[in-house]
């Protein structure tokens, strides 16, 4: 599970949706992020420049970065997860704030991949393969982007108000702010995959 700046999920944000993960890396002020909701840190990197208080590092096996450098902290920590080979990651923070950051964000997971599931602010954000089910949301928002901007694939669905039957996902074409209208969804990703968004409220 990897914590990251920018604005990350609230205090009574359901943590039970997480899906299991053996270890937790923060980057930057996402080690302060992921203190504040309690969970322990295992390894961070970064310049730690966002980081309020230093000495929470004195606990954490770290990576001191140079201030001046040519990649986020967020980018470093994604480099370290594909070295390390993880094959999946549960990303947390990087919501609203700045857009070239956003953009930049989004552009990684092109090299690093995409994360299994992403929590911001606002929004829980699943990762579609395949197959995809999404129980228990019955009457609640959903919107279909690509999980990276290269990507490029049709989905068809099963449970929603404006059923996507081949429909084309991909940088120029998006579905937003469908409905859920069964207590089980299914999405049928051809192609590249899917990110299956639904915000808090």
């Amino acid at each position: 599970m990897a914590f990251i700046g920018g604005k990350g999920p609230p205090f009574d944000a359901d943590f039970s949706l997480l899906p299991p993960f053996k270890r937790v890396f923060g980057a930057d002020s996402g080690v302060q992020k992921a203190l504040c909701l309690g969970f322990s840190v295992d390894f961070a990197i970064g310049d730690f420049d966002s980081l309020d208080d230093l000495s929470v590092l004195k606990k954490i096996e770290h990576i001191k970065l140079p201030r001046e450098k040519d990649i986020t902290d967020t980018e470093a920590l994604l480099d370290l997860l594909t070295k390390q080979q993880f094959d999946s990651y549960v990303l947390l923070g990087g919501g609203e704030g700045r857009f070239d950051h956003l953009i930049h964000l989004y552009s990684l997971f092109d090299r690093y991949m995409p994360p299994l599931l992403w929590m911001t602010d606002q929004e829980i954000i699943y990762l579609a393969k395949n197959t995809f089910f999404l129980d228990s949301h019955l009457g609640r928002t959903v919107s279909f982007l690509p999980a990276t901007l290269a990507g490029s694939s049709v989905v068809s669905s099963t449970g929603l108000q404006w059923e996507l039957n081949s429909y084309p996902i991909s940088a120029t074409s998006h579905s937003i702010s469908n409905t859920i209208v069964d207590q089980r969804m299914k999405l049928v990703v051809q192609g590249a995959p899917v990110f299956v968004s639904l915000p808090f409220k």
